[in-house]
C-alpha cells in the first residue's frame, strides 16, 4: 500500500539514509528539547506520526512506564529506525507503515506528535481532524515545526519550505479544542487539547 498522497516529498533508499546520517547529529538537540516537553504532559502512550529514522522515539523511549508508537509512509525510514531500536535493545516502541491519514493502531493516546512533518502533508487540516479523534480524553496533539517568520533570509531559501508560518499556524481551529500557539528561538509549537 502506497501511504503518499501525490505531490507529497517521498523518502526512499537513498533519501533516507541521508536524511538519518543528517539528522541523527543536526537534530539531537531539538529531539532532545522535544522529548523534555513532551515529558511535562506525563504520558503514558505516545504517538509519533511521521517518526523517520526513530530518533525521536529513541529518547522518549528512556521515559519510565511509557509505550511508544510510530508510523510514516517510508519504508526505507521504518528499516533505518527498526535497527536502531534493535541496536539499543529498545522494546517499547512499535513502528509500523502509516500517515497522518491511516493509522494503522487501535489504541488512544495521551499525546500525539509530529516533528518537522507537518509541512509534507498534503491534505493538513483532514489529517488533523483524524488525528484528534486518536486522542484520549485528557489527550493533546503537537506539531514542532521550523517558525517561517523567525527565519533569516537564507534559512528561508534553503529550509523555508520545511516551515509553518504564524498565519497558517492561526488558521486552524478544531471545534472542541482548545489550540496554543508558542515560538520558541525557531520553532513554532502548535497544539490542540481536548476540552473538557
Amino acid at each position: 500500500m502506497d501511504y503518499y498522497k501525490k505531490g507529497e516529498e517521498r523518502f526512499g533508499f537513498i533519501s533516507s539514509r541521508i536524511y538519518s546520517i543528517g539528522s541523527s547529529k543536526a537534530m539531537k538537540g531539538f529531539y532532545s528539547f522535544v522529548a523534555k516537553d513532551i515529558k511535562r504532559y506525563r504520558p503514558k502512550r505516545i504517538l509519533d506520526v511521521g517518526a523517520g529514522p526513530g530518533d525521536l522515539a529513541i529518547i522518549l523511549s528512556k521515559m519510565k512506564d511509557v509505550e511508544i508508537y510510530c508510523v510514516d509512509p517510508s519504508y526505507s525510514m521504518k528499516r533505518i529506525a527498526k535497527k536502531k531500536f534493535t541496536r539499543d535493545r529498545i522494546k517499547n516502541v512499535r513502528y509500523e507503515l502509516g500517515s497522518s491519514r491511516n493509522i494503522p493502531f487501535n489504541e488512544k493516546f495521551d499525546v500525539i506528535v509530529t516533528t518537522i512533518s507537518f509541512h509534507h502533508w498534503k491534505e493538513k487540516e483532514k489529517s488533523i481532524n483524524y488525528l484528534l479523534k486518536k486522542l484520549n480524553k485528557k489527550g493533546i496533539f503537537i506539531i514542532y515545526e521550523f517558525c517561517y517568520d523567525k527565519l533569516n533570509s537564507i534559512q528561508k531559501i534553503s529550509i523555508g519550505k520545511h516551515s509553518l508560518s504564524i498565519k497558517e499556524a492561526e488558521s486552524y481551529r478544531f471545534k472542541g479544542y482548545k489550540k496554543s500557539k508558542e515560538i520558541i528561538n525557531k520553532i513554532i509549537k502548535l497544539s490542540f487539547a481536548k476540552q473538557s
